[in-house]
């Protein structure tokens, strides 16, 4: 069943967890073996734990990038949700493993579904070089008037934290945020803007 397996998964990675100083070769292989099940949560499953073990390089979660960077094109919403939930944690700790789906979370930012685009944008802030940051910075004053303020402000402290990865490209950024002072919004989203600048 495919429920089994990932609580098979989740008895793994705490293992892994309890145990960090001893190597698991073969539950790592495990996981990584779920990857290609025929279950979709199962592989989703996989794919997140592997992604959420401790001291994994971004080699060892290459597999499970390419599972998720497969999720962020299906046509269930759910599991684009999850992956491009996954893959902004993992834009934390691994930014440049991420890197790879970057075309696929642009696609995203367009998602009916305004949590997966707010998702795949931060996630790309997170990701992005300083080559895509004016076409980034296009496409977020678009899409800010269509969502609510907890989102925007989810938006501006990814841009705060762009603009201290390229302070070259400060000034794209503040004009993006001064014209975002300008719009409509709540006192939240305005103090999130004014402790950006």
């Amino acid at each position: 069943s495919p429920y089994a397996t990932c609580l098979l998964i989740r008895i793994a990675c705490k293992v892994i967890e309890e145990n960090e100083q001893e190597n698991h070769p073969s539950l790592i292989d495990f996981l990584e073996s779920c990857l290609r099940h025929k279950s979709e949560i199962v592989i989703y499953e996989a794919a997140r734990a592997l992604c959420n073990l401790p001291n994994l390089s971004g080699k060892d979660i290459a597999p499970a990038i390419s599972v998720l960077q497969l999720f962020l094109s299906s046509p269930k919403p759910t599991l684009r949700f999850a992956a491009v939930k996954t893959l902004n944690k993992v834009a934390s700790n691994h930014p440049s493993s991420v890197t790879m789906c970057n075309l696929d979370l642009e696609h995203l930012i367009s998602d009916t579904n305004r949590s997966i685009a707010t998702l795949a944008i931060t996630t790309l802030l997170k990701t992005g070089n300083e080559s895509s940051i004016d076409r980034l910075m296009k496409q977020i004053q678009s899409f800010m008037s269509e969502i609510p303020d907890e989102f925007k402000i989810v938006v501006v402290r990814a841009i705060q934290g762009l603009c201290l990865k390229f302070p070259n490209k400060h000034d794209v950024m503040m004009n993006l945020l001064s014209t975002m002072l300008r719009d409509e919004g709540g006192y939240q989203y305005k103090e999130a803007i004014v402790n950006t600048i």
